[in-house]
């Protein structure tokens, strides 16, 4: 038996909770996932959404990992929605907090296609 959309959100937030951004997307993401920034194009692939995430982590200059703190998580059928502060530290000294909410539809254990909606 396969597990729930809620459990399988759980264990990847876990793994998110713990700065493990890139794991996470390899092992949840699928081969073909869609990944979407706000109202930016969408980028299909999952090396290439781990490849926007270095660039973005390297554009802001990430020195370190502070937290990532999960609010609200719903899940309705096979897409799940969550909110979500991640704070980091950057390369000049600086600690900056980013909000989010993420949508994700999920197929067979894996992520098909997620959005991601900033404050």
């Amino acid at each position: 038996m396969s597990k729930s959309v809620k459990d399988t959100l759980e264990e990847m937030l876990g793994i998110l909770k713990q700065g493990h951004m890139t794991e996470g997307q390899k092992i949840y993401f699928a081969d073909s996932v869609v990944t979407q920034e706000g109202n930016q194009p969408p980028v299909v692939g999952k090396q290439a959404a781990i490849e926007r995430l270095d660039k973005f982590r390297e554009t802001i200059g990430v020195a370190a990992f502070v937290s990532y703190t999960i609010g609200a998580v719903a899940v309705s059928g096979n897409t799940s929605f969550y909110d979500s502060v991640l704070t980091v530290k950057l390369k000049n000294g600086q600690t900056i907090s980013l909000e989010q909410v993420v949508k994700t539809d999920w197929q067979d254990g894996k992520i098909v296609n997620e959005r991601y909606y900033h404050s």
